[in-house]
């Protein structure tokens, strides 16, 4: 199967606010053939029957953290049902306006990873650009409540690393690697001090206000986790021994074992308000699998 996008929902213990976004995406969503997957990182909120009412399709495990639940869906869109492009929303991130995925098809088709500029960037963030795929905003920082990837980035750049632990950092240093290797934005050396500055869209996005928990002791964690490893350059897998390997390809597998087809947001046949079929019994022995 190959689709010329996929959207991959970010959640965990989230219910209420993962809902509405899946909701605004099959609204939204207009591209033809285009495919959608939750990573949930083994929500214990009920998420999981919930998806299992609404007939989403389903990339689950134990937690395991947001790098690893990341990769859950961008290897299963990228590299399993073989999208050309692949936008990760987190379960806060709604889209706004029908289409709202073509922008981000046109800027990964043209810089291979673009992020989202959130309403409170402002000039002291925004270098330059207007923040469409033509002119992507140049910012001095980024974050990742939506980020985009073409096909040939991820082939080359690689995965969220596996070794960042809890919430914070994984995605500065991913989208760091892209940019290192020409996907994403602009580097340089100014009076030898590097100089990064990320492509980012405005975007036809609302986020939710939901609460967040912080770990002060995991983000300084990953902090120096990502000092670390920005400073190196190659390819990374979603996984770092072969036991990772196993487990993440079981619940790959999980996620698979309906066919490829249930992933699809206008199923064949069927009208836009209609979501394809899965088996409540399939759906809840991939989400209570334990690797």
């Amino acid at each position: 199967m190959t689709s010329s996008v996929g959207i991959g929902i970010i959640t965990h213990n989230r219910k209420d606010a993962v809902r509405v976004t899946i909701e605004r995406v099959r609204r939204h969503t207009q591209e033809p053939g285009a495919v959608m997957v939750v990573a949930d990182d083994g929500s214990s909120d009920g998420t999981a029957e919930m998806l299992c009412d609404m007939r989403v399709p389903v990339v689950t495990g134990v937690r395991m953290g947001v790098a690893w639940n990341k990769n859950r869906a961008l290897f299963l869109l990228c590299q399993i049902l073989q999208c050309e492009s692949a936008i990760l929303l987190e379960d806060d991130t709604c889209p706004s306006a029908p289409g709202w995925e073509q922008p981000w098809m046109q800027a990964v088709a043209r810089w291979g990873h673009v992020n989202f500029a959130p309403p409170f960037y402002d000039e002291q963030f925004i270098v330059s650009g207007a923040g469409t795929p033509d002119d992507p905003l140049l910012s001095k920082i980024v974050t990742a409540q939506c980020s985009a990837f073409s096909a040939t980035a991820i082939a080359y750049g690689g995965y969220y690393d596996s070794r960042f632990q809890g919430f914070g950092h994984e995605h500065v240093e991913h989208t760091r690697r892209l940019v290192r290797i020409g996907y994403g934005g602009t580097d340089r050396r100014v009076d030898g001090v590097e100089e990064v500055r990320w492509r980012m869209l405005r975007g036809d996005l609302e986020m939710q206000q939901v609460p967040s928990t912080v770990n002060a002791e995991e983000l300084q964690r990953n902090w120096t986790l990502a000092q670390t490893l920005m400073a190196t350059e190659g390819y990374r897998a979603p996984w770092q021994t072969d036991q990772e390997m196993r487990q993440f390809r079981d619940e790959i597998d999980g996620a698979m074992v309906d066919g490829p087809d249930r992933f699809l947001i206008r199923p064949r046949g069927r009208q836009p308000d209609s979501p394809p079929a899965v088996t409540r019994q399939g759906i809840l022995a991939r989400w209570f699998k334990r690797a």
